[in-house]
């Protein structure tokens, strides 16, 4: 038996290139699948698998940053397929600047959609998770929360505190059989896709990296501000590593795995 047979899943940012080649692997084992992006054009990027599978996976034009958007997407998942049992949030903004040059509005749209997203979509899946007493729930966080990547401090902060949120939600939600985890990847091979602009989006320069060492800011090997891997020949990660990844944490299989915060970096970020 497939490892998502028959599962339920809504995919929040569903048109993004991580999603995309999840959902290959979400067709393969069994899952159907409700696509959730801003626009339209976003769900491109999935249109030879919507065409292959046009009864396990439809869309939706609706936003995270709108709660009754995520209700509506939830009634619309269920109405669909009868249940919803997978909740995988993909959106994400990042945006640009540093301390003295990043805009207020740049945090509004960094912390509603990377955080406060996060929560409408939880909050609105939950009544139907909490009735048949299962769920699993994986947000698609970063590196920068976890570890100096020199990227936007919107962005690692807004990062930062969705992985705070989701060990609050698995405590919270664990008597429901609901399981909550974040994965942490670091810079990913999206060569495969062309970039989308991102919505709401503020356009700025990073200011230079300063000199340093090799693994070191400005230095020419890797380690955490720099984006490469420890691991000889593999700078980046492949897109289907990390949704083999999301398969195991949207199955049985992780059903002992919960406020978890799996990093999938190539040794950027090693915990004790």
């Amino acid at each position: 038996m497939s490892k998502l047979e028959n599962r339920v899943a809504v995919f929040i940012g569903g048109g993004s290139a991580v999603a995309t080649v999840a959902l290959r692997h979400f067709m393969e084992e069994g899952a159907k699948v409700l696509l959730v992006d801003v626009k339209d054009e976003y769900f491109d990027r999935s249109k030879k698998e919507r065409e292959q599978y046009p009864d396990r996976i439809k869309t939706l034009v609706a936003s995270c940053t709108e709660p009754d958007d995520m209700v509506r997407a939830m009634a619309c998942a269920k109405e669909l397929f009868g249940k919803i049992d997978i909740l995988c949030y993909y959106s994400g903004f990042h945006g640009m600047g540093n301390i003295m040059t990043v805009p207020e509005a740049q945090w509004n749209i960094a912390l509603e959609v990377n955080c406060f997203g996060f929560y409408n979509a939880v909050k609105a899946v939950y009544p139907y998770m909490k009735e048949n007493h299962y769920g699993r729930i994986m947000n698609f966080a970063s590196i920068g929360g976890r570890a100096n990547r020199g990227v936007a401090i919107t962005y690692a902060t807004s990062k930062a505190a969705t992985i705070g949120l989701t060990r609050a939600l698995a405590m919270e939600l664990a008597k429901d059989g609901i399981t909550v985890n974040s994965m942490a990847p670091a810079s990913l091979d999206t060569s495969e896709f062309e970039r989308i602009a991102e919505k709401d989006s503020i356009p700025f320069r990073r200011p230079p990296m300063p000199p340093g060492g090799p693994g070191g800011p400005g230095g020419p090997g890797p380690g955490a501000t720099r984006g490469g891997s420890f691991i000889p020949d593999r700078p980046v990660a492949d897109l289907n590593e990390i949704a083999h990844v999301i398969v195991f944490m949207c199955s049985d299989d992780s059903a002992f795995l919960t406020g978890d915060c799996l990093d999938i970096n190539g040794g950027q970020y090693m915990q004790p």
